[in-house]
């Protein structure tokens, strides 16, 4: 097989991970064994075929290290380290396997090939495409089955085994690209494909608001906000539009919906003025924010154990679920049984894998954000700018109540974003002559 040809079949097998992800469900053993089907065995038989690829010489291998790549490699050399010592080593190997999965996929597979435009293009095209119809299949069991806070739960567990920011998460990506298209792509001042755009940003917004998640009512809300500050007045006001009849439809649709299917509503659910009253609410009535507390101050208590290098990478879930097994009466803990990461990105990072861990991955994520600082102090942001910047800024507010670094549809597509932004950020053939010359 020649390079080429090898080449092209690689890219096959990376845009075909690529769609199925957002599509793919979880699956659990009896066992306990988790797997993302389809999506986890297709990246893992892409990165398998890119280390073939490389050791048979089919593909070329980065000469030099960029300092993103030093950084990615520190971190987890921290979390290999933090596994070495682990009080459940084949919990945190699988755990510490999976992560490198994720990232080996979504930031290895583009870097070793050198993806151009067009293929970037293409990656994007694809993953768009299968969120939408993600989007599309959940708003149609909502149409179905109605809208309520127990509902937003069992649609999501086919692709999750809890909960359902997580699912909606992935889709506030597809809304900033589609806002971003709205405001500066020349083919939708055409009024036809305007309005298909307008029709996709209101099916992602229906389901983004049936899903009853603050987080993500919040993120949206400050994606409009960024989108404010950088483009401008001027420009963002195109945007009133499109969301005001968004709006209206979806209003519409939930007064319809609740009339249509009134048994939807259990005795038990909370209203979703109910859920946007207690976001601040971390007393036990409030199940959500005070699992999120419990767990934070347990993971403190965890933290003060193994203060340097924690006390092992996926193993938190299992250590909480210990704890209200062996401790149900504890005052300061609501009772759950539910195995869950700690819900907060950093504090995970604190426990599992210490002092070290936290400093490495906020330095990981602290080296993106002044890159990107460095674009807001110009005076005109590219719309390219504008979308890596706001992505990275609501990723970061996600990651403050919740913890995605396990979660293949949105921790894929932030190393997917964090190689595309090398990719533009590189030096085009004109600039290296330019310092060619001055040189």
């Amino acid at each position: 097989m020649t390079p080429s040809r090898f080449r092209a079949f690689l890219l096959l097998l990376f845009y075909g991970s690529l769609f199925s992800l957002p599509l793919s469900v979880d699956w659990f053993s009896d066992r306990g064994f988790g797997l993302t089907l389809l999506t986890e065995p297709l990246m893992a038989l892409t990165v398998g075929v890119l280390v073939l690829g490389g050791v048979g010489g089919w593909l070329r291998w980065p000469g030099k290290a960029h300092r993103l790549d030093k950084l990615i490699g520190i971190h987890f050399g921290t979390l290999f380290l933090a596994t070495v010592f682990s009080g459940a080593p084949l919990v945190s190997a699988k755990y510490l396997a999976t992560l490198l999965l994720y990232v080996a996929f979504g930031y290895g597979v583009p870097r070793v090939l050198h993806l151009t435009r067009v293929e970037w293009l293409r990656a994007l095209g694809v993953l768009a495409t299968s969120t939408a119809l993600l989007a599309g299949y959940v708003l149609v069991r909502h149409l179905m089955q109605g809208i309520s806070y127990s509902n937003s739960y069992i649609i999501a567990q086919p692709f999750l085994q809890h909960g359902h920011t997580n699912l909606t998460v992935m889709l506030e990506p597809l809304v900033l690209l589609l806002n971003l298209a709205l405001l500066h792509h020349p083919l939708l001042r055409k009024q036809g494909l305007r309005l298909l755009a307008t029709a996709l940003l209101t099916v992602v917004l229906m389901v983004v608001a049936f899903s009853y998640s603050r987080a993500s009512y919040i993120s949206l809300v400050m994606q409009a906000l960024l989108l404010l500050f950088y483009v401008g007045w001027r420009e963002w006001r195109q945007l009133l539009l499109p969301w005001s009849v968004a709006a209206c439809l979806i209003l519409t649709t939930w007064q319809l919906l609740t009339q249509t299917h009134p048994d939807a509503v259990k005795v038990t659910d909370k209203s979703i003025v109910h859920e946007l009253g207690t976001v601040s609410d971390f007393t036990p009535t409030n199940e959500s924010n005070a699992e999120r507390k419990n767990r934070w101050v347990f993971g403190l208590e965890l933290f003060e154990q193994e203060p340097i290098i924690g006390v092992g990478p996926g193993t938190f879930p299992d250590r909480y679920l210990d704890f209200v097994r062996n401790a149900p009466s504890h005052v300061n803990y609501t009772i759950t049984f539910r195995r869950m990461n700690s819900h907060n990105l950093y504090v995970t990072w604190l426990v599992e894998a210490g002092a070290l861990g936290l400093a490495t991955g906020v330095m990981l994520l602290g080296y993106v954000g002044l890159r990107l600082l460095r674009w807001t102090w110009r005076r005109r942001l590219t719309p390219t700018q504008v979308g890596f910047t706001v992505y990275f800024l609501f990723f970061l507010l996600h990651s403050l109540t919740q913890d995605f670094w396990q979660e293949p549809r949105v921790i894929v597509l932030f190393w997917l974003a964090m190689g595309l932004q090398r990719y533009y950020e590189r030096p085009t053939p004109v600039a290296l002559r330019q310092t060619a010359a001055t040189a």
